[in-house]
């Protein structure tokens, strides 16, 4: 273990507990003419970090470091002047990296981001051809038993739910003898989810779908009933409540847009006004 890490092990146990450390900022490795100094390491400990786990970050670190300049210096060595010539590139990312951290602090702070549901419904009649589905999505009830099943002859009845009062039955029912009860009846998933959850193997999942409302499996273990109380087929229009949050991101990605537009050409407006810039 060198020197330089030999003494970052013994300035780490003050690190840790104490931020206000008035130590020397002495140099913990170099390659060539590029130094990495205490500070910086000191940056990258948390306040309540214990010894121990300082110096694992602290070696971890100097390691990358390390590795980068290498990597840095032998490219150098390789690379002809006109490859190594990157800093326009550099500007460019750097103006850019700054002009995104603007645009997103004003549109924390001004963007409006409430959307009502006028506007998601509005969105969605006006563009019905956006929300077609690329796959099957159910409504169903999912029930997962472990064999033998217990009052077979009840369960299979209440699980299709064709009385008002079959609802409290089957819920009292899975609360004692069931592993899994998902109630999906008010909310839309992809069928595919719901099959895989089951031994079935289906080849036509459209024709599979159109065919069983009520359907059984078993395996070795479980008992399964699924009653599939409506879906939609895939090419279908989506209902609106299974695409309500994705208009709700489209609508405030537009919005988005449109404030970077109308806040780059208020800049621009306000500039040439006061003549704060020239085109030749």
């Amino acid at each position: 273990m060198t020197r330089n890490i030999i003494l970052l092990i013994i300035l780490l146990g003050f690190i840790s507990c104490n931020s206000k450390n008035t130590l020397d900022n002495p140099a913990v490795a170099k390659v060539d003419n590029s130094y990495l100094y205490l500070n910086k390491i000191r940056e990258l400990i948390p306040n309540n970090s214990s010894k121990e786990d300082s110096i694992i970050i602290a070696q971890n670190y100097i390691h990358q470091w390390i590795k980068k300049q290498l990597l840095v210096s032998r490219a150098e060595l390789n690379l002809s002047s006109e490859d190594q010539d990157v800093e326009e590139m550099v500007e460019d990312y750097r103006s850019s990296l700054i002009i995104h951290k603007y645009q997103q602090h004003l549109i924390e702070q001004k963007l409006d981001t409430i959307v009502s549901h006028a506007e998601i419904d509005k969105y969605y009649r006006d563009y019905p051809s956006n929300f077609l589905l690329n796959r099957n999505i159910v409504k169903a009830v999912y029930i997962k038993i472990p064999k033998p099943l217990p009052q077979a002859k009840k369960i299979k009845q209440i699980y299709k739910l064709k009385k008002d009062e079959d609802w409290d039955k089957l819920e009292d029912y899975c609360f004692q003898n069931a592993t899994k009860f998902d109630n999906f009846s008010e909310q839309w998933i992809y069928s595919q989810i719901l099959l895989s959850q089951t031994p079935i193997k289906v080849g036509d999942e459209e024709n599979f779908l159109r065919r069983n409302k009520y359907f059984e499996a078993e395996d070795s273990t479980f008992h399964y009933l699924i009653n599939i109380q409506d879906y939609k087929l895939k090419k279908e229009i989506a209902p609106l409540s299974f695409v309500n949050q994705d208009i709700r991101k489209i609508i405030i990605n537009k919005r988005k847009i449109q404030f970077i537009k109308n806040m780059e050409e208020s800049i621009f407006r306000d500039a040439e006004s006061k003549n704060k810039f020239k085109i030749y």
